[in-house]
């Protein structure tokens, strides 16, 4: 046991370390994918942020070279309001067209702005105009101060945006600025259509200003982010709020702590979470405001990740095979040491093993496969058996083969040569004999193994030797007492089947008897009969009633009466043939004839049998079931005679291949019910009955002819049930 526990110890450490080397790695090529799936959102980042500057750029080339928004611009500086009015209408019409066309693109605010930092015309409010903008819009502070352009991210007081500000000059003399302004609905829709990538753009809720927060305008425009509580959610078209809640349940709840901890240190990072089917991969962007460097917002993308889902699931396929692999290696490891080790014992208990052959009382031998079957071992018990030291057999001086009876050897060579083209391991010789040392006879048992090289061929025997001299002769002595019991059993069998003869004889001349007495009713009246009609024949004569036709009615009426005992005869001698033929038989009919030799006998007792049910027909003899029926027929008019049954009654009834015979003797006893069907076992008087009837009946239909013969006492009568369904 403390072995085991020590390889399971391996197995865990072995296991540990492939495990911890499986995880580095998946967290490492994780990591990398992450990296990737960052690098490509900063990527496209840069590729729509470069995209728009060179819109703006291209829109600032044809703004700053239009004379018309120049000369307006320079007017508009020095003029009244009734002035500024006209001119700001002018410039609207002008650039109404050309707006309408750059809003496409995903320009959100194109506007103009004095010298004086008051705003001229917003093309996206145009009724909106005059108020400052220096202290809402750092962007508009600083063209107005330096004169230069700017580019970057800022929050104004509703709209946030990706705003680049232009100076604008004519003939060298500052006459204002102007922004083209990029929104990130339309920065998110970009990204959607053509990386394919699902955004949410977070803006931080200090850049607000707190009387703003709570208008209706910013309700539909931000909405809490479910990412962080420090920022809310730009609101836009693509935004799906079924989708969202479904991030935040099964993606950004599990992973709060971390997210948190990344955006309160404003860092670039990303993560994964597996969902069912697919693995997404959330990536967050800081976006840091023009003027203070400082991230005020981020873009989280959440894409599908095939190539993660492909090392978690390699990850996982790695550790089963590296468990199932480490389990193999080390049960491999522990089954060679426990081989080594059982090798040692087996090199042990075998030298005990061959010490036990040395005292015990069998021999054992190892010969090479060569024409003089050298013998390269032999215990050293075989002085014992052969009289011979293990010395000699050694040295040569004697070969087992010369001690083995010439007739036996060469029975010995026959089966070791079928072994040989058998191809078998293990050859069991029939016990031989061999003639000892001091020419003493004995009987051995020998087992032969063959011992084969690499390439099949057998290079050596080895076989064990048993002296059986004393089982051998119980063996021939038992071999003479079987002999002498086959004739006993004969003797007693051949007994038995004369026995059996005689009782089948017995219980035919005890059927003949119930015949015998069943013909002497049936001749009782037509004798009789031809006896008065004969007497009355002389009273006739003298009577002179004798003519021609007297003659040939009385010829006819004795001949009918004749006949009709004629056939009494022929019934008697049917019913007793002495052939043993299988026939065909309608069971109807058999049962009817059988009655007729009866009827005489029944009625004289007063008794009335019926026969009803639908005909079957069985093979066998018929003459034997004939003697089945008048048995139980003879013993239930027995029964009602005896009981005296006024009115006796016997039923039998053909019903799915049953004879069902039945009276209303009152039934038999409990008590010896079991017992009827037993030879010589009855219930009359002393040489009444034989005893054998019943006990034939069954032997006839069980044994002869496949059937069941079994009884009921009810409360009326016996039953006697004859069923060819239930075979024996």
């Amino acid at each position: 046991m403390s072995q085991i526990i020590k390889f399971f110890f391996l197995f865990l450490v072995l296991f540990f370390i492939a495990f911890s080397v499986n995880n580095y790695n998946k967290n490492l090529l994780i990591s990398r994918e992450l990296s990737y799936v960052l690098n490509d959102l900063k990527t496209n980042y840069e590729i729509v942020k470069e995209a728009d500057t060179i819109d703006a750029e291209t829109l600032n080339t044809f703004i700053s070279n239009d004379k018309q928004i120049l000369n307006i611009l320079v007017d508009a500086n020095n003029a009244d309001m009734t002035v500024k009015k006209r001119l700001r209408k002018e410039l609207y019409t002008h650039l109404s067209k050309k707006y309408n066309a750059i809003k496409k693109y995903g320009i959100l605010q194109f506007q103009f702005v004095l010298a004086n930092n008051k705003s001229f015309l917003r093309m996206h409010k145009p009724d909106k105009y005059g108020d400052d903008l220096t202290q809402v819009r750092y962007t508009f502070a600083y063209t107005q101060k330096t004169h230069k352009p700017i580019f970057g991210f800022e929050q104004g007081r509703m709209i946030h945006g990706f705003r680049h500000v232009f100076p604008l000059f004519k003939a060298s003399q500052y006459i204002g600025a102007y922004e083209i302004s990029f929104s990130s609905d339309s920065f998110q829709n970009r990204l959607l259509k053509v990386n394919k990538l699902y955004i949410h753009f977070l803006i931080n809720k200090k850049v607000f200003s707190s009387q703003l927060s709570h208008k209706n305008s910013f309700d539909l425009k931000y909405k809490q982010s479910i990412e962080s509580p420090e920022y809310m959610l730009a609101y836009t078209k693509g935004i799906r709020p079924n989708y969202v809640a479904y991030l935040r349940k099964n993606i950004i709840n599990k992973h709060r702590t971390f997210i948190d901890a990344n955006i309160n240190r404003c860092k670039t990072f990303s993560f994964y979470e597996s969902t069912g089917q697919s693995v997404k991969v959330v990536s967050f962007l800081p976006i840091k405001d023009v003027k203070y460097k400082k991230t005020v917002a981020y873009i989280v993308s959440y894409t599908d990740n095939h190539d993660i889902k492909a090392i978690l699931h390699n990850y996982k396929l790695i550790n089963i095979i590296l468990f199932i692999g480490l389990a193999l290696l080390v049960y491999l490891f522990y089954l060679q040491f426990i081989r080594k080790k059982a090798l040692k014992k087996t090199t042990k208990e075998q030298q005990k093993l061959l010490e036990l052959f040395d005292k015990g009382d069998i021999t054992l031998f190892r010969w090479r496969n060569d024409i003089n079957w050298s013998i390269e071992y032999v215990s050293n018990n075989v002085s014992k058996l052969t009289g011979y030291t293990k010395e000699e057999f050694l040295s040569e001086n004697i070969a087992y083969s010369n001690i083995i009876y010439k007739h036996d050897l060469q029975r010995a060579l026959k089966e070791l040569t079928k072994a040989f083209e058998s191809n078998v391991d293990i050859l069991k010789h029939n016990v031989y004999q061999i003639n000892t040392k001091d020419k003493t006879k004995k009987w051995v048992e020998q087992t032969t193994l063959f011992i084969r090289d690499a390439e099949g061929h057998v290079t050596h025997f080895l076989g064990y030797l048993l002296d059986v001299s004393v089982r051998k002769e119980l063996e021939l002595e038992l071999h003479s007492l079987n002999e002498n019991l086959k004739k006993e059993i004969d003797k007693r069998t051949n007994e038995i089947v004369q026995k059996d003869k005689m009782l089948q004889e017995q219980a035919k001349l005890a059927a003949m008897g119930e015949m015998v007495g069943a013909i002497a009713h049936q001749w009782r009246q037509p004798l009789n009969s031809l006896s008065i009609n004969i007497q009355n024949l002389d009273d006739d004569y003298e009577e002179g009633l004798i003519d021609r036709d007297f003659i040939d009615a009385f010829i006819a009426k004795q001949t009918k009466t004749i006949n009709f005992m004629s056939k009494t005869i022929d019934d008697f001698r049917n019913f007793f043939r002495i052939d043993k033929i299988k026939n065909k038989f309608s069971v109807k009919k058999s049962i009817e004839n059988t009655l007729s030799l009866l009827q005489a006998q029944l009625m004289s007792h007063n008794i009335q049998t019926t026969l009803q049910g639908k005909d079957f027909t069985l093979v066998g003899v018929e003459s034997e079931f004939q003697q089945v029926i008048l048995n139980i027929i003879s013993n239930a008019k027995d029964a009602i005679t005896e009981n005296n049954i006024k009115y006796g009654k016997i039923e039998i009834r053909l019903e799915n291949k049953k004879i069902v015979i039945s009276d209303n003797a009152g039934g038999i006893p409990q008590e010896i019910i079991n017992r009827i069907f037993e030879p010589y076992f009855t219930t009359k008087e002393q040489g009444m009955g034989t005893g054998l009837g019943l006990y034939m009946s069954k032997m006839i239909i069980e044994k002869n002819m496949g059937g069941y013969l079994h009884v009921n006492s009810e409360a009326e009568g016996a039953k006697f049930v004859i069923d060819f369904n239930e075979r024996i």
